[in-house]
C-alpha cells in the first residue's frame, strides 16, 4: 500500500510544476539562443542527463556544456523550436525540434561524420526530473536513423 508523508495542496503542486516549466524552458532555450551558460546555470552539478540513443551521460554543467558544443560545432545554424511540453510535480516532458545544416563535423558515439552540408529536421524529447530550480536528471530520446538519413549517410 501506497503511503505519503506529505499531503500537498494543489497549489503547492501547480507551483512545483510551473517552476519546472520554467526551468526545463530555459534548458532547451538557451540552446536556441545560443547561450550554453544559461543553460548550464540550470543543471545541477550532480545531474546526469541520458542521451538514450547515443547511450551517452552528460554529467552535470559542463556535461551540458560539452554536448551544446559538440552539437554547435555540427551544426553552427541549428535551432531548438519547442513544441509541447507537459509537467507533473517535479517531472517535465519536452518534446522538440531541432533542425540545422550540417557544416562541421558530427561527433558521435560510432565516429565522427565530416561535414554533408544537408539540412536536418529532426524531434527530439526530453523527460527531466526538476528539483529547488535545477535539473537534477534527464532523458533525450530521438531517431538517429532520422539524422542519418537525412544528412546521407544511411538510405
Amino acid at each position: 500500500m501506497l503511503q505519503l508523508s506529505k499531503i500537498f495542496s494543489s497549489k503547492e503542486i501547480i507551483m512545483s510544476s510551473q517552476d519546472s516549466v520554467t526551468v526545463a524552458h530555459t534548458f532547451h532555450q538557451a540552446w536556441a539562443e545560443r547561450n550554453p551558460g544559461r543553460g548550464a546555470a540550470v543543471i545541477a552539478d550532480d545531474c546526469e542527463f541520458i542521451d538514450v540513443p547515443r547511450g551517452e551521460i552528460q554529467r552535470g554543467p559542463e556535461g551540458y556544456r560539452h554536448d551544446y558544443e559538440r552539437w554547435r560545432k555540427a551544426f553552427p545554424d541549428g535551432t531548438v523550436e519547442i513544441t509541447n511540453v507537459i509537467s507533473e510535480g517535479d517531472w517535465v516532458v519536452v518534446e522538440y525540434t531541432n533542425s540545422g545544416t550540417n557544416t562541421g563535423p558530427l561527433r558521435t558515439a560510432i565516429g565522427v561524420f565530416p561535414p554533408t552540408n544537408r539540412k536536418i529536421e529532426v524531434q527530439y524529447c526530453s523527460v527531466m526530473q526538476i528539483k529547488n530550480g535545477k535539473v537534477i536528471s534527464g532523458r533525450d530520446y530521438y531517431d538517429v536513423s532520422t539524422i542519418l538519413r537525412q544528412l546521407g549517410l544511411v538510405s
